[in-house]
């Protein structure tokens, strides 16, 4: 075994180990571990996560417990400091060509603090001929409470040419105006999200907005620690970018590509034959025969009580209204027999819809932009029942008006509220 140093760090070199460097802290061996980060739609991996691996003689030892050896400030500058050394020369020496990115974290007391220290970063890179674009640095945002600091920390990363990741979104205390404030290129969502929607007919139902709220804020979106095929199906409905976790792949000492591609090129498979595409078709084949033949009874002059009848009968269904162009109601809505009952009445207040303005409604700017067309929302809540529902529409022409008809039916967290 042979040693060398770089700057104030120790590294082992083991011989008939390629690309396998170890280094020495106090009495403990670390060692690097690198888990595979795949883009869904790209089928493959774009980047690994450097993971500290230790032992202790022949004990494996945590990070967790590392990280306690660390006494004091110093001490925790300059561990946190060699283990990104020794993830950046493990990566590096195993002569990656192409444009993977590597994921390194960095401890928030350090985020805080490491400047007193000196400079560091920025000699690593060069030390290692590696281009700040292919590093994502990760950041812990929640559990930094100094704002200017963070800031000022995420705008070095930057202006060096990384790319910023912010860890563990979703936990502990985490906020969107941290994301609105810092910006940052990539937002990783912590794995308690995922639990949460497998247990949570609700959390499943917001995983997608919050990842698409991300996406407008200008982010990509990884989802770390899927452990099963389950919870992969579950990424898949959110239109996540990256994906991370022991069901694409382990934590390994080599850069293993191609591991888990047939698991994503399957998943596909999966999500085509799934209910997470066909639900809106079997809505649709639910209710548009009878959607169309009130639209064909209003066209001839049929009233509207009369051309809804049908229609409300359908299980499910909650009401049926017309708005004009401006979004603006036309009366009074037509219940379903069973509406009333079903109306959460503390939002009885809000249960007269005659003469309000749904300018805002998606499924008024729909509808109006594809004349004709049936249009359906995502399940949203219901101002006037206080429940979930989904509402279909369609711009057609009444005694030569464009009118929308408007159609509400209940949702349940199983699905749509057919059966």
């Amino acid at each position: 075994m042979t040693k060398n140093t770089t700057g104030k760090f120790q590294f082992l070199d083991e011989p008939g180990e390629h690309g396998k460097v170890f280094a020495a802290y106090e009495h403990v061996k670390l060692y690097s571990a690198f888990q595979p980060i795949y883009s869904l739609s790209h089928c493959r991996v774009v980047g690994y996560e450097g993971l500290l691996r230790a032992i202790d003689g022949r004990r494996q030892v945590s990070p967790y417990q590392i990280f306690s050896l660390a006494r004091d400030e110093a001490s925790i500058v300059h561990l946190d400091r060699l283990s990104r050394a020794l993830h950046l020369r493990n990566f590096c020496s195993m002569g990656r060509e192409s444009a993977d990115w590597l994921f390194l974290n960095v401890d928030p007391r350090v985020i805080v603090q490491g400047r007193q220290y000196g400079a560091f970063f920025r000699q690593l890179l060069e030390e290692n001929d590696m281009p700040p674009e292919r590093v994502v640095v990760e950041i812990m945002e929640g559990a930094i409470d100094d704002e200017l600091q963070l800031s000022e920390s995420v705008g070095f990363y930057k202006d060096l040419g990384c790319l910023v990741a912010i860890d563990d979104f979703g936990a502990g205390q985490s906020n969107f105006e941290r994301i609105w404030r810092l910006s940052p290129d990539i937002v990783k969502l912590d794995r308690s999200m995922i639990v949460q929607a497998m247990q949570k007919p609700m959390a499943r139902r917001l995983l997608p907005g919050i990842v698409s709220l991300i996406h407008e804020a200008g982010s990509l979106v990884l989802i770390e620690g899927i452990e099963t095929l389950e919870e992969a199906m579950v990424a898949m409905e959110t239109d996540v970018d990256l994906v991370q976790g022991h069901y694409f792949g382990m934590p390994a000492h080599t850069l293993n590509e191609a591991q888990s591609e047939n698991k994503i090129f399957s998943l596909f498979e999966r999500y085509q034959a799934s209910s997470a595409l066909d639900a809106s078709q079997k809505c649709l084949t639910y209710y548009r025969g009878a959607f169309m033949q009130a639209v064909a009874q209003l066209q001839a002059g049929a009233l509207p009580e009369l051309a809804f009848h049908k229609l409300l009968l359908l299980n499910g269904a909650d009401r049926c209204y017309m708005l004009d162009q401006q979004g603006v109601q036309l009366g009074s809505s037509y219940l379903a027999d069973r509406a009333e009952m079903s109306t959460d009445r503390r939002y009885r207040p809000l249960a007269d819809g005659s003469g309000a303005v749904w300018l805002r409604r998606p499924y008024l700017r729909r509808a109006l932009q594809n004349p004709g067309s049936l249009q359906m929302t995502r399940p949203y809540l219901s101002i006037a029942t206080g429940k979930l529902c989904v509402t279909l529409s369609m711009a057609i022409v009444l005694h030569g008006q464009v009118s929308i008809l408007c159609f509400d039916f209940n949702w349940v967290d199983e699905g749509f509220g057919i059966k």
